[in-house]
């Protein structure tokens, strides 16, 4: 991924943060999240929706920080990333108008429940919508079952254990009510999804 000058500074000194600070009870949450997972994704759809490079440089800075928050607490871990991000990112050079856009676009990936659903709700914001999409890109991608895991594991870490009943009914109401928000998404990822969802719901038969 080619970065601006000041994105390049960011990131490495966002790499060391979450490498140093992350706890490693995080399988799902670690640095290759936000790193190798979300980073490229980012990237990829920003091209796609021909994003220019000042907004580039504001999702991407958004994307490094969506996350950080898991330093300090497992829950409302977004609002805790936009204070570390407001408290970082005056130093790499960006303006206080783009600290608050950035903020905000952090902010888009909270997951709200509406009509009995857990979905992000970006709105009508293109910046959001490439973060959100970025963010749970691994659901359309052919390596979600071993992501799934990690999560799974997470979670166990948490207090939270899952029968395979349980779990595999809850993964496919979350994938099914998942929708992408940008069209190169859509494009890329939805059919890698719905053989997913399908898979899923196959392994949820053997159990029934």
């Amino acid at each position: 991924m080619v970065v601006s000058s000041r994105l390049s500074l960011l990131l490495e000194d966002v790499r060391i943060r979450l490498f140093a600070d992350l706890p490693s009870t995080l399988t799902y949450h670690g640095p290759h999240h936000t790193l190798d997972d979300v980073l490229p994704a980012v990237d990829r759809i920003c091209s796609g929706e021909g994003v220019p490079p000042r907004d580039r440089d504001l999702v991407v800075a958004a994307a490094l920080f969506h996350d950080i928050g898991f330093v300090e607490s497992y829950n409302g871990n977004e609002s805790i990333g936009a204070r570390i991000a407001a408290e970082m990112l005056p130093g790499h050079g960006f303006s206080s108008a783009e600290i608050a856009r950035v903020l905000d676009i952090i902010m888009s990936t909270e997951m709200r429940e509406v009509d009995g659903a857990w979905i992000q709700v970006p709105g009508d914001d293109l910046l959001k919508k490439i973060l959100c999409d970025a963010d749970l890109d691994n659901l359309g991608r052919e390596d979600f079952f071993q992501v799934s895991d990690n999560l799974r594991q997470e979670l166990v870490q948490q207090g939270k254990v899952f029968s395979d009943l349980d779990w595999y009914t809850r993964q496919i109401l979350f994938v099914s009510q998942q929708k992408w928000f940008t069209s190169t998404q859509r494009a890329d990822r939805e059919a890698t999804k719905q053989r997913n969802i399908a898979s899923l719901r196959q392994e949820l038969a053997k159990l029934l």
